[in-house]
Protein backbone atom coordinates (compact mmCIF):
# COMPACT_ATOMS: atom_id res chain seq x y z
CA UNK A 1 0.00 0.00 0.00
CA UNK A 2 1.09 3.49 -0.82
CA UNK A 3 1.20 5.98 2.03
CA UNK A 4 1.39 9.30 -0.48
CA UNK A 5 2.55 12.27 0.88
CA UNK A 6 3.10 15.46 -0.82
CA UNK A 7 6.71 16.23 -2.18
CA UNK A 8 8.30 13.28 -1.01
CA UNK A 9 5.68 9.98 -1.26
CA UNK A 10 5.98 7.39 1.21
CA UNK A 11 5.23 3.25 0.26
CA UNK A 12 6.22 0.35 2.45
CA UNK A 13 8.57 -1.58 0.90
CA UNK A 14 11.66 -2.76 2.49
CA UNK A 15 11.98 -5.23 5.78
CA UNK A 16 13.54 -4.10 9.02
CA UNK A 17 17.61 -5.29 9.00
CA UNK A 18 17.75 -5.79 5.36
CA UNK A 19 21.36 -4.51 4.13
CA UNK A 20 21.97 -3.15 0.00
CA UNK A 21 24.86 -4.08 -1.87
CA UNK A 22 27.43 -1.10 -2.38
CA UNK A 23 26.02 2.41 -4.36
CA UNK A 24 27.79 3.34 -7.64
CA UNK A 25 29.84 6.43 -6.99
CA UNK A 26 27.96 8.71 -10.50
CA UNK A 27 30.61 8.77 -13.43
CA UNK A 28 28.58 10.86 -15.89
CA UNK A 29 25.97 13.61 -16.81
CA UNK A 30 22.72 11.77 -17.33
CA UNK A 31 19.08 12.57 -16.80
CA UNK A 32 18.17 9.64 -14.08
CA UNK A 33 14.67 10.64 -12.23
CA UNK A 34 11.60 9.27 -13.24
CA UNK A 35 8.07 10.16 -12.65
CA UNK A 36 7.32 7.73 -9.27
CA UNK A 37 10.65 7.22 -8.51
CA UNK A 38 11.53 4.67 -5.97
CA UNK A 39 14.71 5.53 -3.73
CA UNK A 40 16.31 2.56 -2.32
CA UNK A 41 18.43 3.13 1.45
CA UNK A 42 22.03 2.02 1.99
CA UNK A 43 21.92 0.54 4.83
CA UNK A 44 24.87 0.39 7.99
CA UNK A 45 25.16 -2.46 9.80
CA UNK A 46 22.47 -3.42 13.06
CA UNK A 47 23.69 -2.42 16.11
CA UNK A 48 22.66 -3.11 19.56
CA UNK A 49 22.45 -0.41 22.22
CA UNK A 50 21.84 -1.56 25.89
CA UNK A 51 20.25 -4.23 27.97
CA UNK A 52 17.85 -4.35 30.80
CA UNK A 53 16.52 -6.97 32.82
CA UNK A 54 13.08 -8.66 31.97
CA UNK A 55 10.30 -7.61 33.24
CA UNK A 56 8.67 -9.87 36.15
CA UNK A 57 11.60 -12.32 35.15
CA UNK A 58 12.86 -14.93 38.07
CA UNK A 59 15.63 -15.93 37.03
CA UNK A 60 16.26 -12.36 35.94
CA UNK A 61 16.96 -12.43 32.03
CA UNK A 62 18.86 -10.34 30.66
CA UNK A 63 17.90 -8.59 26.88
CA UNK A 64 19.13 -6.35 24.47
CA UNK A 65 16.97 -2.87 25.02
CA UNK A 66 17.05 -1.12 21.68
CA UNK A 67 18.62 -2.32 18.05
CA UNK A 68 19.01 -0.24 15.07
CA UNK A 69 20.35 1.09 11.93
CA UNK A 70 21.07 4.21 9.84
CA UNK A 71 20.79 4.62 6.42
CA UNK A 72 20.66 6.86 3.33
CA UNK A 73 18.83 7.12 -0.11
CA UNK A 74 20.40 6.32 -3.57
CA UNK A 75 19.24 7.13 -6.89
CA UNK A 76 18.02 3.92 -8.95
CA UNK A 77 19.61 2.26 -9.90
CA UNK A 78 22.39 2.65 -7.69
CA UNK A 79 24.09 6.30 -7.72
CA UNK A 80 24.64 8.02 -4.63
CA UNK A 81 22.82 11.72 -4.17
CA UNK A 82 25.23 14.88 -5.66
CA UNK A 83 26.28 17.46 -3.99
CA UNK A 84 23.68 20.33 -3.54
CA UNK A 85 20.72 17.87 -3.97
CA UNK A 86 17.99 17.05 -1.44
CA UNK A 87 18.66 13.52 0.08
CA UNK A 88 17.37 11.65 3.01
CA UNK A 89 18.31 9.21 5.85
CA UNK A 90 16.59 7.56 8.69
CA UNK A 91 16.81 6.29 11.72
CA UNK A 92 14.95 2.18 12.06
CA UNK A 93 14.65 1.29 16.06
CA UNK A 94 13.14 -1.35 17.34
CA UNK A 95 12.83 -2.12 21.31
CA UNK A 96 13.32 -6.39 21.18
CA UNK A 97 13.67 -5.83 25.42
CA UNK A 98 11.18 -5.31 28.12
CA UNK A 99 12.25 -3.59 30.67
CA UNK A 100 8.61 -2.88 33.17
CA UNK A 101 9.01 1.05 32.49
CA UNK A 102 10.01 0.79 28.83
CA UNK A 103 12.45 3.33 27.32
CA UNK A 104 12.29 7.08 26.63
CA UNK A 105 14.78 7.41 24.16
CA UNK A 106 16.97 10.46 23.12
CA UNK A 107 17.92 11.20 19.76
CA UNK A 108 20.67 12.82 17.97
CA UNK A 109 21.99 13.32 14.91
CA UNK A 110 25.78 13.32 13.59
CA UNK A 111 26.52 15.04 10.54
CA UNK A 112 29.99 14.82 8.91
CA UNK A 113 31.75 18.09 7.72
CA UNK A 114 29.84 19.93 4.99
CA UNK A 115 26.16 18.35 5.22
CA UNK A 116 23.34 19.92 6.67
CA UNK A 117 19.48 19.47 7.86
CA UNK A 118 17.38 20.53 4.55
CA UNK A 119 14.06 20.38 5.65
CA UNK A 120 11.63 22.32 4.02
CA UNK A 121 7.71 22.67 3.01
CA UNK A 122 8.97 20.69 -0.46
CA UNK A 123 10.85 18.07 1.57
CA UNK A 124 10.03 17.60 5.44
CA UNK A 125 11.35 15.39 7.93
CA UNK A 126 9.00 12.45 8.71
CA UNK A 127 8.17 10.07 11.93
CA UNK A 128 6.80 7.05 12.17
CA UNK A 129 6.44 4.48 14.91
CA UNK A 130 5.27 0.82 14.71
CA UNK A 131 3.25 -0.40 18.18
CA UNK A 132 2.23 -4.20 18.54
CA UNK A 133 -1.40 -5.42 18.98
CA UNK A 134 -3.63 -4.99 21.79
CA UNK A 135 -6.49 -7.24 23.21
CA UNK A 136 -7.99 -4.25 22.09
CA UNK A 137 -6.86 -4.45 18.55
CA UNK A 138 -4.99 -7.67 17.41
CA UNK A 139 -2.82 -6.18 15.00
CA UNK A 140 -0.31 -3.51 14.47
CA UNK A 141 -0.20 -0.41 13.65
CA UNK A 142 1.45 2.13 11.86
CA UNK A 143 1.44 5.59 13.58
CA UNK A 144 2.32 8.87 11.75
CA UNK A 145 3.79 11.23 14.75
CA UNK A 146 3.68 13.69 13.07
CA UNK A 147 -0.29 14.13 13.25
CA UNK A 148 0.11 12.81 17.30
CA UNK A 149 -1.25 15.61 19.49
CA UNK A 150 1.40 14.23 21.75
CA UNK A 151 4.57 13.81 19.61
CA UNK A 152 4.70 15.95 16.29
CA UNK A 153 7.65 15.49 14.14
CA UNK A 154 10.64 18.35 14.37
CA UNK A 155 11.57 19.97 11.10
CA UNK A 156 14.33 22.00 12.81
CA UNK A 157 17.11 20.69 15.24
CA UNK A 158 18.99 22.25 17.16
CA UNK A 159 22.77 21.70 18.98
CA UNK A 160 22.18 18.66 21.62
CA UNK A 161 25.16 16.93 23.63
CA UNK A 162 26.87 15.57 20.32
CA UNK A 163 25.07 16.47 17.34
CA UNK A 164 21.76 17.88 16.59
CA UNK A 165 18.50 16.95 18.82
CA UNK A 166 15.80 15.02 16.93
CA UNK A 167 13.21 15.76 19.94
CA UNK A 168 9.23 15.80 19.32
CA UNK A 169 7.83 19.12 19.30
CA UNK A 170 5.01 18.44 21.21
CA UNK A 171 6.73 16.86 24.36
CA UNK A 172 6.57 12.68 23.64
CA UNK A 173 7.39 10.61 26.36
CA UNK A 174 9.74 13.28 28.86
CA UNK A 175 10.94 14.94 26.19
CA UNK A 176 12.19 11.97 24.48
CA UNK A 177 10.71 9.33 22.19
CA UNK A 178 8.48 6.34 23.79
CA UNK A 179 8.81 2.84 23.23
CA UNK A 180 8.43 -0.91 24.68
CA UNK A 181 8.96 -4.12 23.85
CA UNK A 182 7.39 -4.74 19.90
CA UNK A 183 7.57 -1.28 19.35
CA UNK A 184 9.74 0.43 15.66
CA UNK A 185 10.58 4.07 15.35
CA UNK A 186 11.83 5.23 12.22
CA UNK A 187 12.53 8.71 11.51
CA UNK A 188 13.75 10.40 8.36
CA UNK A 189 15.57 13.92 7.83
CA UNK A 190 16.69 15.28 4.48
CA UNK A 191 19.81 16.42 4.29
CA UNK A 192 22.05 18.22 1.64
CA UNK A 193 25.70 18.46 1.26
CA UNK A 194 27.86 21.05 -0.11
CA UNK A 195 31.30 19.10 -0.33
CA UNK A 196 31.59 15.59 -1.81
CA UNK A 197 31.65 12.86 1.13
CA UNK A 198 34.26 9.88 -0.65
CA UNK A 199 32.89 7.35 2.33
CA UNK A 200 35.77 8.15 4.95
CA UNK A 201 32.94 9.96 6.91
CA UNK A 202 29.75 8.81 8.69
CA UNK A 203 26.02 10.00 9.49
CA UNK A 204 25.61 8.69 12.88
CA UNK A 205 23.06 8.84 15.42
CA UNK A 206 23.33 9.17 19.18
CA UNK A 207 21.04 6.67 20.65
CA UNK A 208 20.30 7.10 24.38
CA UNK A 209 17.37 5.05 25.88
CA UNK A 210 18.51 5.29 29.34
CA UNK A 211 20.34 6.97 31.84
CA UNK A 212 24.28 6.58 30.73
CA UNK A 213 23.37 4.01 27.74
CA UNK A 214 24.31 5.32 24.47
CA UNK A 215 25.49 3.63 21.19
CA UNK A 216 26.17 5.11 17.86
CA UNK A 217 23.85 2.91 14.56
CA UNK A 218 26.15 4.63 11.53
CA UNK A 219 26.48 4.83 8.30
CA UNK A 220 29.58 5.76 6.05
CA UNK A 221 28.32 8.39 3.55
CA UNK A 222 28.71 8.63 -0.13
CA UNK A 223 28.09 11.75 -2.32
CA UNK A 224 29.33 12.76 -5.18
CA UNK A 225 30.31 15.71 -6.97
CA UNK A 226 29.00 15.39 -10.62
CA UNK A 227 26.55 17.65 -12.33
CA UNK A 228 23.50 15.69 -12.51
CA UNK A 229 20.10 16.65 -14.27
CA UNK A 230 17.71 15.24 -12.65
CA UNK A 231 13.42 16.22 -12.55
CA UNK A 232 11.72 17.81 -9.56
CA UNK A 233 12.02 15.85 -6.64
CA UNK A 234 7.98 15.62 -5.97
CA UNK A 235 7.71 12.35 -7.95
CA UNK A 236 9.79 10.70 -6.21
CA UNK A 237 8.89 7.94 -3.13
CA UNK A 238 10.71 7.24 0.03
CA UNK A 239 10.08 3.74 1.56
CA UNK A 240 8.97 3.05 4.97
CA UNK A 241 11.43 -0.19 6.17
CA UNK A 242 9.55 -0.76 9.59
CA UNK A 243 6.03 -1.53 6.86
CA UNK A 244 8.47 -4.46 5.66
CA UNK A 245 7.92 -5.94 9.18
CA UNK A 246 5.40 -9.14 9.20
CA UNK A 247 2.90 -9.40 9.82
CA UNK A 248 2.42 -5.77 8.06
CA UNK A 249 0.82 -3.10 10.02
CA UNK A 250 -2.57 -1.63 9.56
CA UNK A 251 -1.55 1.87 7.78
CA UNK A 252 0.92 0.66 5.83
Amino acid sequence: MKTRMRSHHLVAMLAFGSLLGAPAMAADVATVQRPDVVLPWFNGVISSVGTDIACLSDPPITEIRVQGYAGFTLVPPNRTPAVGEVFYTHLVLSHPGNPCAGSTVGIELMLPPGVQPAASAADPAFCFARVPPTQQRPFPLLINLGNDSGYGCPQVFPSGLEGLRITPPLGGLGGGWGMAAGFYLELLVPLRASVAQPGSNSIRYRVNPDIGVVGYPSVALLVNNDVLFRTPFEDNQLTLDICGISPPASGC
